[in-house]
């Protein structure tokens, strides 16, 4: 039986980041997939604080959620499709990598490039050091590029 095709987001607080959910939701639209996005918290060392470690991280579990609620309805009204939302906790590669081995629907991990000398700290993690280790291949979408210029290169079957 064959199952959904699935592009997976790396939600963050990058300026690139809408055109990576773009592309992401617009293909996965093209070919009847599905979108994950992916948060991940960013573990600290807890030892000096452990009183105030629950209320630290239930805050930055509620200001992750909104972030992919605010992304899901942007896919939902760009496609009507209804993307997965996943929280995570820990090392951003390590949680990456343990989310595409955990399902095997996806097919791709979706990245978008700055503009500027330095194409941002995932892409540089996962396109470069990690990209060996990635068991789905890497999509980089450059951020300069227009909607329109996304669109066409997402409808694309050839």
């Amino acid at each position: 039986m064959k199952h959904r095709s699935k592009f997976i987001v790396i939600v963050d607080d990058t300026q690139e980041l809408d055109v990576a959910i773009r592309f992401a939701a617009k293909r996965a639209q093209s070919t009847k997939g599905g979108v994950i996005l992916l948060n991940v918290i960013e573990q600290f060392d807890p030892q000096q604080w452990q009183s105030i470690e629950d209320i630290i991280l239930q805050e930055a579990r509620d200001k992750a959620q909104e972030k992919l609620q605010k992304w899901s309805k942007i896919i939902n009204d760009l496609t009507g499709i209804v993307p997965e939302l996943i929280v995570k906790e820990g090392v951003t590669s390590e949680k990456v990598v343990e989310t595409l081995e955990e399902d095997k629907a996806i097919r791709f991990l979706v990245l978008a490039a700055a503009e500027a000398d330095k194409p941002g700290p995932l892409v540089t993690l996962l396109a470069g050091k990690k990209s060996g280790k990635l068991p789905v291949p890497v999509v980089i979408i450059p951020q300069g590029l227009s909607d329109n210029v996304i669109d066409d290169l997402a409808s694309r079957s050839d």
